[in-house]
């Protein structure tokens, strides 16, 4: 509650009185309480109805009931008064006042009361003629705010309030009011899990980009300490396990919302050592008989491993497998339902690990020994640090495992599905090996032996299943017992960033639909032509198909059925009537019209006139920066031949954020997580006119250079997309463009995920290659680029807003993994980290502190 609440009514009810002056500019807007102003207006005029007393009678009644203290009568009459003058600003201060003073009842908390005061104020503020009524409106405003724990508007419109009227008791509470809720230090925390611990400081409010904070913080015994800044949080890097540091937060210490730390803020903060953990490198179920001995543990700080091997039978493969806990850490209770319904315990024990206080060993685990002979099935791993209890439900490390050396492939198409199977070891094809194709309801479709080649193919019909019958899974059986499988259900390989591109494959019949333009007038004639192939491209003959057109509303203009005109082509002629409308138009192509469509086109329907000019645009540069300009070539003719010679010239250079840098599909340049995109200068799309640009010669050409004046700053890169006008005589232009690459100041450093669509699956392992790439477009050597996973975890603040409750998102981060990686011109480094469900960003800098950095933001588990 605020200090200028007091008892008496008189002090509730303030007023400055002082010399009037005249008001200037309104500083304080706010588009919310503008509509809120007109609707509160809107709302006191029906409730007041007809007002038939005059304003100076309604305000000695007023005034009597507030000396009565009867608050909601007084409240009532001021209704009609501002009803009656609702310019009189004094009037509306004075509402606003006597609603914030009725104090709240079991049946009313009163938050629509001071929702309508806050309301009030700000129309007060607004009408009010001079500094000093406006500065008392501000004082009544912010204790609606203070009200609605709106502390951020009240201490900036408290703030504006002491521009206008300053006074020792006002500042006194603003100061107090600023100390409790302005910007100060929230919260901190320490990383204290990760191998390069830190400590970080949450702040109230956001903090300034690109400021140097090394000036407000202070580590005892350090002279200068290594800072990072997100958002709202300072974190001091480069901290040691087990050790005591003295932080102080110095007062000064800015924000963006023009408040500075009032005091030092002194921490004392223990980094304790790393906790016990056990993780493993990856979740890969197949390992193979030869080769790689065990399966590697990673463990912090246990010299003992508690390890429980699970046993799940072939006939109980496929659910689990399909399941959704297959490749995922489990729990302790489905660990047990494992062991006591769906499979069995087939193994437990310890291991003893190597210990190093705070360090990371890795540790094989001997499967084989542990399980000499193996069953057909799937085996579970679960791990945990010795010091856990076994009753411990919790999540254990958990790795899915076979062993074997039948590397299987699947292709899927409507010739059926092909299996190959191969050897892990040789990579040679291997014979006489048994495959069961397995349906979703665990029926065996069928039972099958691959040849010499190592490769079986089941028919078609088995392929096109449904349902419980459709192909769910490979199982191979080898000699001595190997044992393989292989899940048709995930995922294909994807495979579009390998310069795949092309039509669908097709399922049966295929129609090429098109037309011979793109656009119409009405009353013209469109021309469709369909050719007619099946799965292989080979044309289909006597097979009658039923075209439908349909308008830009979706109503069918047209079917007709045509018939094979000859090597399954066919044209068919479709006129526009003049009323037609105008839009994108649509034409399907059936074989049998209860079917969906083998073929479609669309085109367009508009009133428009043709150009009459068409011309190139060309350059020999590959890309272009201020110190490397291109040379552009246009070369036009009209349509009908004619070069089109002295023409005049005109465009603009819009440079852009680049979707990739050429020759390095996939990799992510620059801050690209979504958290961090405010870092990044506001590119857009920023124009750069083409000035003293040339006439097309005799023969219709003109070479003009584009120069970049200047390029905005960004850490991703960027694009030039050159946009140039060629006018008609009669003065319309067409236009072309042709797009170069900047070329970057400084190298930058490029992150590739390994998986699609910046999300993963819960307890996955994030993989990234790494690259650094040089100006020029060719990848360079590069040592000791710094890496670190954060993870992203939003605090919520709630507030009441027009009667709403809202939240403001406070992000902190907190951080997992961190390490060096080195990184070569032909082989780009490599990170995998596990991690589990929320949201998270990889962050790799260079170790110049000037050098570049890339962040790469990525979810898992729910946010996937």
């Amino acid at each position: 509650m605020f200090a200028w609440f007091r008892a008496g009514l008189v002090a509730a009810l303030f007023v400055i009185v002082t010399t009037p002056t005249q008001a200037a500019q309104k500083t304080f807007q706010d588009d919310a309480l503008d509509d809120a102003a007109i609707t509160l207006e809107a709302d006191l005029k029906d409730e007041a109805g007809t007002v038939e007393k005059p304003v100076i009678k309604l305000k000695q009644e007023g005034d009597a009931l507030i000396k009565g203290q009867d608050l909601e009568g007084a409240a009532d009459v001021y209704v009609q008064i501002v009803t009656v003058a609702p310019d009189d600003a004094k009037a509306w201060r004075r509402l606003a006042d006597i609603w914030l003073l009725i104090p709240p009842s079991d049946n009313d908390d009163g938050s629509t009361r001071f929702e309508r005061a806050r309301t009030a104020a700000y129309i007060a503020y607004q009408r009010a003629t001079t500094p000093d009524e406006e500065a008392a409106d501000l004082i009544t405003l912010a204790n609606a705010f203070g009200k609605r724990e709106e502390w951020r508007s009240a201490l900036n419109v408290l703030k504006l309030s002491l521009k206008l009227h300053d006074t020792p008791e006002l500042r006194a509470q603003y100061d107090a009011l600023r100390e409790k809720y302005g910007f100060r230090v929230a919260n901190f925390s320490v990383d204290s899990d990760a191998a390069s611990p830190r400590a970080c400081f949450q702040f109230s409010e956001a903090l300034p980009k690109r400021t140097d904070f090394s000036p407000y913080v202070a580590v005892a015994g350090e002279d200068k300490p290594a800072l990072s800044v997100d958002d709202q949080q300072i974190c001091v890097e480069g901290l040691k396990h087990g050790e005591t540091y003295g932080i102080t937060l110095r007062a000064g210490l800015p924000s963006t919302v023009d408040e500075d730390l009032l005091k030092d803020a002194e921490f004392t903060i223990y980094v304790r050592d790393r906790s016990p953990s056990v993780r493993l490198s990856g979740k890969a179920y197949v390992l193979p008989k030869t080769g790689q001995e065990g399966i590697p543990l990673i463990t912090v700080n246990t010299d003992t491993v508690k390890v429980t091997i699970y046993q799940i039978g072939d006939r109980s493969l496929l659910d689990n497998v399909l399941g959704y806990d297959f490749e995922r850490n489990l729990q302790g209770y489905t660990l047990d339902e494992i062991a006591d319904e769906k499979g069995e315990k087939v193994w437990t024990g310890e291991l003893k690990v190597e210990k190093e206080l705070n360090a990371e060993i890795t540790t094989a685990f001997p499967v084989t020994e542990a399980l000499p002979t193996m069953a057909p099935g799937v085996y579970l791993l679960a791990a945990q640090p010795g010091n856990v209890s076994s009753e411990d439900y919790g999540e254990r490390t958990t790795q899915w495992f076979i062993v074997s050396d039948l590397g299987l492939t699947a292709f899927s198409g409507t010739d059926g599905i092909h299996a190959f199977v191969n050897s892990l070891a040789t990579t040679a094809p291997l014979g006489d090996v048994e495959l069961r194709l397995l349906a979703r309801n665990n029926e065996v479709l069928a039972v099958k032996k691959t040849g010499a080649d190592g490769t079986v193919t089941f028919e078609p019909g088995l392929a096109r299943g449904e349902g419980g019958l459709s192909p769910a899974m490979l199982v191979a059986s080898g000699d001595g017992g190997d044992y393989a499988f292989l899940n048709l259900k995930q995922s294909a390989f994807d495979l579009t960033d390998r310069g795949v591109a092309g039509s669908d494959v097709p399922q049966g019949l295929d129609a090429f639909v098109f037309t011979e333009r793109g656009v119409y007038r009405t009353g013209e004639t469109v021309h469709v032509t369909t050719l007619l192939r099946n799965a292989a491209g080979v044309a289909v003959p006597d097979v009658n198909l039923t075209v439908v057109t349909e308008r830009p509303d979706g109503v069918e203009y047209r079917r007709s059925v045509v018939a094979d005109q000859g090597l399954g082509g066919r044209s068919l002629d479709v006129p526009i009537i003049s009323s037609a409308p105008t839009g994108t138009w649509r034409v399907a192509v059936y074989s049998d019209p209860k079917q969906p469509s083998i073929g479609e086109v669309s085109f367009l329907v508009e009133d428009y006139v043709p150009d009459r000019l068409e011309f190139d645009l060309t350059t020999t540069a590959t890309s272009i920066s201020p110190t490397d300009p291109a040379e552009v070539t246009l070369d036009g003719h009209f349509l009908y031949g004619a070069p089109a010679s002295g023409l005049d010239i005109e465009g603009e250079v819009n440079i852009a954020k680049a979707a990739e840098r050429p020759g390095y599909p996939g990799y992510l340049f620059g801050l690209n997580a979504a958290d961090q995109a405010d870092q990044d200068e506001d590119v857009g799309t920023e124009a750069i006119p083409l000035g003293d640009l040339p006439q097309t010669d005799d023969a219709g050409k003109a070479t003009f250079t584009v120069d970049l004046t200047k390029v905005p700053a960004s850490t991703k890169p960027l694009e030039a997309n050159i946009v140039v006008r060629l006018a008609e005589p009669g003065g319309r232009a067409i236009e072309r463009s042709l797009t170069l690459p900047i070329t970057p100041k400084a190298a930058m450093i490029g992150v590739k995920p390994l998986f699609s669509g910046r999300s993963l699956s819960d307890n996955d392992t994030a993989s990234f290659d790494v690259a650094l790439v040089a100006p020029d477009g060719k990848a360079t050597a590069a040592t000791g680029l710094k890496w670190q996973l954060l993870s992203i975890e939003s605090k919520y603040q709630w507030y009441r807003n027009n009667g709403y409750w809202q939240y403001e998102p406070i992000k902190v981060t907190r951080r997992v993994a961190d390490g060096t990686i080195d990184v070569t011109p032909d082989k780009p480094g490599k990170i995998s980290v596990p991690v589990t469900w929320g949201r998270y960003r990889l962050e790799v800098t260079s170790a110049d502190p000037q050098g570049p950095e890339t962040a790469v933001g990525f979810d898992s588990g729910w946010y996937a």
